[in-house]
């Protein structure tokens, strides 16, 4: 067989090798677990996947004057890659064995001992000089690495007198370690490249997760000091004229900052809501009740959905500013919930009396331009495509729309509320 027919060959069989190896890294439950992909690397799994691709190359093997060439240590390497100089020493002794059985008896014990060396070799560099197995400089290490195991293996030939077919066979060794090696290194780089999209997936999600915490903390620390002021001021004036309804609000100024601090990331709609009435009953307190009534229509198959904390606040809140608060007469606030489609819909409706609809417009989107950006952004990052927010106006106000996916709330949620 010619050099370049045997490099053909042997390219046919690693490419069988490689593809096998690529989609354990590629199919998720494997993936995770040998390349350590949101977990610890489980040493056991490379070591396992390393000794099944040993047996294999093995057996793939072609006898060349007496010698067998095969691709076993692509698989060796890649156990000692993945688990270390165990797993790596333990596949080369499970392939090599299989290739010594392959062979002749001559050369069985050198066959073993080579296989060995190279898991033993590759688990300490890799440990060592992690940088070594990554990238293109996998070829050359890989090479190297089987440069000593033939050498190793030569020398103690050489000094029994069983090298008569090993020397002249050194072009073919030759093409194996080449072929060996890219084998190698077509896993390392794949491989690496399957970790990197998956680092930066969990990046984005956590990037996605601290950039929603940051807008519901600035969201918080908008609604604190001023509200608070605004509640205290209603209480004191309440206090007085109707010592009753003064110990209500102070319960749903309880109840208000309770929810604040309980419900740092989801909540349901049934919380949201009364989270929502709660600051809606303070704001009425400090109107008046003539200036401003509260109704809500919630549907039974809406109060369970899960949505982000303080969804309602900055809706309701841009509601009262600007709208009932902004005009004369009396006017009215109206939360409603309900599931069309799989779709959640909330809404919030102000209405009043004097009829300023053109003003109302302009308030929303400018006054509250900040605290809705902000509601568009977290629902963005959150959802994507699937959620939205519009004012939709009315002759009487305006209605503030979000919709977003209808999910359940998780049993945290559950429990906090």
């Amino acid at each position: 067989m010619t050099p370049g027919t045997l490099l053909i060959e042997l390219a046919e069989k690693m490419s069988l090798l490689a593809a096998a190896a690529l989609v354990a890294v590629l199919f998720p439950p494997l993936r995770n677990r040998l390349l350590g992909v949101g977990r610890r690397v489980d040493k056991a799994a490379g070591m396992v996947l390393g000794i099944a691709l040993a047996i294999w190359g093995s057996m793939l093997g072609i006898t060349i004057d007496g010698e067998h060439i095969n691709v076993r240590a692509i698989g060796v390497i890649i156990a000692a890659i993945l688990g270390g100089r165990k797993a790596g020493a333990l596949a080369g002794l499970v392939g090599g064995v299989f290739s010594a059985a392959l062979g002749d008896d001559q050369t069985a014990p050198f066959v073993l001992i080579a296989s060995v060396l190279d898991g033993l070799l590759a688990g300490i560099v890799a440990k060592r000089s992690p940088h070594l197995f990554q990238g293109w400089r996998a070829f050359a290490t890989s090479f190297g690495i089987q440069t000593v195991h033939l050498f190793v293996v030569g020398v103690a030939l050489i000094v029994i007198g069983h090298a008569a077919r090993y020397i002249p066979a050194w072009p073919a060794h030759l093409i194996k370690l080449i072929v060996n090696a890219s084998g190698v290194t077509l896993f390392v780089v794949v491989a690496r490249l399957v970790v990197a999209r998956e680092e930066a997936a969990v990046a984005l999600v956590e990037a996605r997760s601290m950039a929603d915490a940051a807008a519901l903390e600035a969201l918080r620390s908008k609604l604190e000091p001023h509200f608070l002021f605004n509640a205290l001021n209603a209480l004191r004036a309440t206090i007085r004229k109707d010592p009753v309804r003064a110990r209500e609000l102070v319960s749903d100024l309880a109840d208000l900052y309770r929810y604040l601090l309980s419900h740092p990331h989801e909540a349901t709609v049934r919380d949201e809501v009364a989270h929502a009435c709660a600051y809606l009953a303070i704001e009425r307190a400090r109107l008046g009740d003539e200036r401003l009534a509260v109704r809500q229509a919630i549907d039974p198959d809406a109060a369970g959905v899960a949505v982000p904390a303080l969804l309602l606040q900055p809706l309701v809140e841009n509601a009262v500013k600007h709208g009932v608060g902004a005009r004369e007469g009396a006017g009215e606030v109206e939360v409603r919930a309900r599931v069309e489609a799989g779709q959640l819909v909330l809404e919030v409706e102000d209405a009043s009396e004097s009829d300023a609809q053109s003003d109302r417009a302009s308030l929303s989107e400018t006054g509250a331009g900040i605290a809705l950006a902000t509601l568009r952004e977290r629902l963005n990052k959150r959802f994507g495509a699937r959620a939205s927010l519009e004012l939709v106006p009315t002759p009487r106000g305006m209605i503030a729309r979000v919709t977003l996916p209808a999910m359940p709330a998780e049993p945290a949620a559950l429990e906090a509320a």
